[in-house]
């Protein structure tokens, strides 16, 4: 069961990681568990404190997509590599850690890196399946083009 339940983790990652660049945010948020936790934050080394640039639960996720047609952002093509570096497993709960860059590409062909960033995940099994309870989204990328959609 444990490299069975380690391989489901890994493959939920790249799955959550490939709902975003599709933009099947649907298929995101039913990642998550009903009182899931979505947040972003960031480290500056001119600051003391990490800035928490979003925190949404799931509900409040599923209404910032919803809300993605009324604003001005130019959605460029994403694409997101993920590399899962440690899955914890303790009993119905895990945590995995991966890192993940994504790339932007224009209207014109053009590729460069949008954001550097790293997943702290909580996941929980609930009635037979992995849903995710929390992602910490610790944004390495300080400079996004502005605006900027989120999430990463």
């Amino acid at each position: 069961m444990t490299a069975d339940a380690r391989e489901e983790l890994r493959r939920l990652v790249h799955l959550s990681g490939r709902l975003l660049d599709d933009r099947r945010h649907d298929e995101f948020i039913a990642l998550f568990e009903p009182n899931g936790r979505y947040r972003v934050e960031v480290k500056a080394p001119e600051l003391p404190n990490r800035m928490v640039w979003m925190a949404l639960a799931r509900d409040e996720l599923r209404e910032r997509f919803d809300a993605v047609p009324e604003h001005e952002w130019r959605f460029t093509e994403q694409t997101r590599a993920i590399a899962v570096d440690a899955i914890d497993l303790a009993g119905e709960e895990a945590r995995v850690a991966a890192t993940v860059v994504v790339y932007q590409t224009d209207d014109l062909g053009r590729t460069e890196c949008y954001a550097v960033a790293r997943y702290d995940d909580v996941w929980r099994r609930v009635e037979g399946a992995w849903k995710l309870a929390e992602r910490t989204v610790d944004l390495r990328t300080r400079l996004l083009p502005v605006p900027s959609p989120l999430p990463i």
